[in-house]
């Protein structure tokens, strides 16, 4: 019988109060399991641990709430995955917004999320609504922030109407949602030799501990050479095309419209690669009319949580890469997929579990996939 990662999960034994030793044995237990009973053909190597098994997240968020004791905030993650500074910046807001002057600014939030890296952060507040009054208290509180033991490095301002909006899961139309209070309007991830550059509402690994492992994996299963053309679909802001493709012939990079593709454009350019890039819907249709190879192809994916929609595996089969690395941060759409690419005439060559995620139910997992021989 089938079994979700979270069942297989708590048949191994885990929770979050676990030493990370022993975090480790048990999700190696337990996504060896989940092959198992979904009876997938592959034995996963060992899980590769996380270079920091606590305060490794670099995006991390709070969400506003008046109760009868007045303003607070909702803490979604484990504590302990937050970096201290971090949690200080918050309980710094916090003290900040239960005073009456600050009333107008804490009625209006939705939420407050912080981004950045190990070094620099980047707060945003997202607002119901934004008038003077709010604006006032935003700057002021803005002043406080860069004065702090380690300052905020930028400030930004979010318009979204519903509480539900995070990010970019519902990217606003209107372009005054986003109002700037200093600093940078972009973020940068630091790699070997240099910088990429994302937009501060995009999509990047909230583990940056993890990333060059990441990175090392891929670029091991992917076998690029001067004679290859890499895709990397989801490209995002290009962190597996830059960080891992500098051996490929070309790049195509594909993702849905928005900020990041801009930001990979501009990299390329910085970077003088010998890069495309196209947006949109990435659907059975989209995946048809994208350019084909000139020769051998190796095909990155790295979709969302949901994984693809369907027919896009079926669409990229029959463009025949010579390799495939399959990126999953939803473990459960492992089995779907793996039936998928079995269809299209591909079979699993190797498994690779990466702990993107300590003290969490996930797990980042990396598939190279080969022709059936």
């Amino acid at each position: 019988m089938n079994i979700t990662f979270s069942e297989a999960l708590d048949a191994a034994g885990f929770n979050d109060r676990l030493k990370y030793e022993k975090e480790l044995e048990v999700k190696n237990k337990a996504i060896r399991l989940f092959f198992e009973e979904n009876r997938l053909m592959a034995e996963p190597l060992p899980v590769i641990a996380s270079p920091m098994p606590v305060g490794y997240r670099t995006t991390t968020k709070r969400r506003a709430k008046i109760g009868r004791n007045g303003f607070s905030f909702g803490v979604d993650e484990q504590p302990v995955t937050e970096p201290k500074e971090h949690q200080e910046i918050y309980s710094f807001i916090e003290e900040k917004l239960k005073t009456p002057p600050y009333k107008p600014l804490a009625e209006a939030l939705n939420w407050v999320i912080l981004r950045g890296s190990y070094t620099s952060r980047t707060i945003i507040f997202n607002v119901r609504e934004l008038n003077a009054p709010i604006v006032r208290k935003l700057k002021q509180m803005a002043e406080h922030l860069q004065k702090l033991p380690k300052p905020v490095t930028a400030a930004h301002v979010y318009v979204a109407k519903t509480s539900d909006y995070y990010l970019e899961m519902d990217q606003p139309t209107d372009s005054m949602a986003f109002k700037q209070l200093y600093g940078p309007k972009e973020l940068a991830l630091k790699l070997d030799g240099f910088s990429l550059k994302y937009p501060v509402t995009g999509f990047s690994q909230i583990n940056e501990s993890q990333v060059r492992n990441m990175l090392a994996v891929a670029k091991e299963m992917a076998q690029l050479d001067s004679e290859t053309d890499f895709m990397d679909l989801y490209c995002g802001y290009g962190l597996f095309g830059f960080g891992m493709g500098e051996e490929a012939r070309n790049l195509l990079g594909v993702e849905w419209t928005g900020e990041s593709i801009e930001c990979a454009k501009r990299s390329a350019a910085f970077l003088k690669r010998n890069a495309q890039f196209v947006a949109g819907r990435i659907d059975k249709q989209f995946i048809e009319k994208l350019p084909k190879p000139k020769g051998a192809e190796v095909i990155l994916l790295d979709p969302p949580r949901k994984g693809t929609l369907p027919g896009v595996i079926e669409a990229l089969g029959r463009r025949k890469p010579r390799r495939v690395v399959h990126i999953f941060c939803g473990t459960d759409e492992i089995p779907r997929s793996i039936k998928e690419w079995d269809k299209a005439g591909y079979e699993i060559e190797k498994v690779q579990p990466l702990d993107m995620f300590p003290k969490v139910r996930h797990m980042e997992t990396l598939l190279s996939l080969v022709p059936k021989q």
